[in-house]
């Protein structure tokens, strides 16, 4: 089949056009905000447990969609054991403390690999917030004592708990100075390895 000279460059226009929306499809697919499974978190004092549900935002930049801003964000959940009344033997109450965190990057693929990207944190928007009204204790039923007094942290325990907290948060966050393997799919669940650990994160907001 002939194509005259203005049929031919047509085609040339439609083929470069598919090719590079598949490019910039290739390059943004992780656009949007993806939210993680709560991961225990270690560095913390005095605890008996900690975990992190982490969520990551990614922003492709308009000139450039191999790079862009990532802002991650995180809810810290830390339980704490309290020895009960004196005269009742290993039944503790547990006081339970929530903390939210929150940081910014720039991110930039890998030369010459679309599947991993490096990231660049910038310490200085790193911010920790203990809410002195967010506690709560789980009751201790089988011995019927009631629960202590005390309906929130003082101002001076919140700072000391975010004081705490802000070291192990700032070590989770920059874990993903890189992440490796990056992978969507079916559009709204995303695989990724960081630090040498397999994670998976949930499509929590359609880019528009």
């Amino acid at each position: 089949m002939k194509l005259s000279t203005p049929g031919f460059f047509t085609v040339i226009f439609v083929l470069g056009t598919i090719a590079a929306v598949s490019s910039c499809s290739k390059y943004d697919r992780f656009a949007g905000t993806w939210q993680g499974t709560p991961e225990r978190i270690n560095g913390i004092t005095d605890v008996a447990d900690a975990t992190s549900t982490i969520t990551v935002d990614f922003a492709p930049a308009e000139a450039n969609k191999k790079q862009g801003i990532a802002d991650f964000s995180a809810v810290i959940e830390v339980t704490q054991q309290i020895p009960s009344d004196p005269n009742v033997i290993n039944v503790p109450y547990e006081t339970n403390i929530t903390a939210t965190a929150s940081v910014s990057a720039h991110y930039a693929y890998e030369e010459g690999d679309d599947d991993d990207i490096l990231l660049s944190f910038d310490p200085s928007t790193l911010k920790v917030v203990v809410d002195p009204a967010g506690v709560t204790f789980s009751e201790n039923l089988v011995s019927g004592v009631e629960r202590p007094v005390l309906d929130s942290l003082t101002v001076a325990a919140a700072e000391q708990w975010r004081m705490q907290i802000t070291p192990a948060i700032r070590e989770e966050f920059f874990k993903f100075k890189k992440i490796e393997d990056i992978k969507v799919h079916h559009g709204d669940m995303m695989s990724c390895e960081v630090n040498n650990h397999d994670l998976t994160f949930r499509r929590v907001a359609v880019p528009e």
